[in-house]
């Protein structure tokens, strides 16, 4: 019997669980990306060494391979890519490639919020290094390139110096010589996955980003998140408002929706958002806490099945710590087996492979893994991950430690503010 081929897009670790589904579901799994050993390339049925952002030649794939479906559930970019080729061979796809563009850019992601009533920051498009001394902001800003996966280039500028600097690098990162400057709201940072069905707005799962707070570094990273947020019953109205705007606004339907937002004074800033799943244990942590598969979700929104929303209400308080380490050559993670021991740590999943070179800017891809936290409650969580850190490490292919602790320093100091 000859298989549906199914073509994914970014072999990231969600799309093994993403590939299994599809295997599940009877596909031959190709998948596409340009890393010679991504994280998911054992799963699938076979890999091309291609760039998943090369449209055309994705398209041709797609044709030679007579593709059933073309998939990302998790890269916004790669998402581009595999609506345009979906739509050039009539095949089935969760929204217009035009869509999906339209929000892969973040110029015209907020062009489009400002005119829809989506509450945002104030910002300008930048598309030469001149066009900063006109700009009518107030410090602090983030500099970001317009088109970058992930948190790549992004930048919080405190003065007219670093706008310039970040600038400058944010116009090396963006593909299409444009970059956002937009001014910075203090507040709770928050992430909000949805699922829009029928037009309207399911509120799966909040979180409480928790950002890097050190003066030294000026890239937009965090340790971790608390899963869920601590987010009153009002604020969720008004999220769930926002997001059926976002939906309304995008013509977006029957689609995971994932929110990033600022939480000042009880009112909502959109950061940003994509109609995809979020990365890293995005999908394990919905999976733990509400019992909602949202990747099976995102496969039926590919396939424009209506799928069954069912989740229940979070009994416990899970927490992902983020590994960075330092720049250099990494070799191993050390004392797993003693969180595990002292049951402080649910799992811990490694993201990159001995001998991987590890860069000096802090950002998600340079996370070399992740391990999770569960509790009754917060102080609970911080109890467990202060003695994780102490009993935790990674080392470099000269068995130097290399763990980057203290961005932890901080974090601790405001104890009763996280533990509240």
């Amino acid at each position: 019997m000859i298989k549906q081929v199914a073509i994914i897009l970014g072999g990231t670790f969600p799309h093994i669980e993403l590939i299994n589904k599809l295997k599940n579901r009877g596909y031959y799994t190709i998948l596409i990306d340009f890393l010679v050993n991504p994280p998911a390339k054992k799963y699938a049925d076979e890999h091309i060494i291609e760039s998943t952002l090369d449209k055309e030649l994705v398209l041709q794939i797609a044709k030679n391979r007579n593709a059933n479906l073309i998939i990302s559930s998790c890269v916004d970019q790669a998402n581009v890519t595999a609506c345009y080729v979906a739509e050039k061979l009539n095949l089935p796809l969760p929204y217009s490639y035009d869509t999906a563009n339209l929000i892969s850019n973040k110029v015209s992601m907020k062009k489009r919020m400002v005119e829809g009533g989506i509450p945002t920051s104030n910002y300008v498009e930048i598309d030469t290094i001149s066009k900063l001394g006109n700009i009518n902001l107030t410090f602090p800003l983030i500099v970001k390139p317009s088109d970058s996966n992930s948190s790549k280039g992004v930048r919080k500028a405190i003065n007219t110096i670093e706008l310039y600097e970040f600038a400058e690098h944010a116009f090396a990162t963006s593909r299409n010589n444009k970059i956002i400057v937009e001014e910075y709201i203090e507040g709770k940072e928050i992430g909000v996955d949805c699922y829009i069905k029928d037009g309207d707005a399911k509120i799966i799962m909040t979180r409480e980003r928790i950002k890097i707070n050190d003066i030294n570094i000026s890239t937009q990273q965090i340790i971790g998140s608390f899963w869920p947020a601590k987010i009153t019953e009002n604020i969720l109205k008004e999220i769930k408002e926002i997001a059926n705007r976002i939906a309304n606004v995008f013509d977006l339907d029957n689609t995971p929706l994932m929110i990033q937002a600022i939480l000042k004074d009880d009112c909502i800033n959109v950061i940003e958002f994509a109609p995809r799943i979020g990365g890293g244990e995005n999908y394990r942590i919905i999976k733990e806490l509400t019992n909602f598969d949202i990747i099976d979700a995102s496969i039926d929104s590919y396939l424009s099945i209506h799928a069954k929303i069912d989740y229940q209400e979070p009994s416990h308080i899970y927490f992902d710590n983020y590994i960075y380490t330092k720049d250099a050559i990494f070799d191993s993670i050390i004392g797993g087996k003693a969180l595990f021991d002292n049951n402080l740590i649910e799992y811990l999943n490694v993201y990159k492979q001995e001998g991987t070179r590890i860069g000096i800017e802090l950002s998600s891809n340079n996370r070399v893994g992740v391990f999770i936290i569960k509790s009754n409650d917060r102080k609970g969580i911080l109890d467990k991950l202060k003695e994780a850190i102490y009993l935790f490490d990674v080392l470099d292919n000269n068995g130097k430690s290399i763990m980057i602790k203290n961005i932890y320093k901080p974090f601790f100091d405001e104890y009763d503010y996280y533990t509240n």
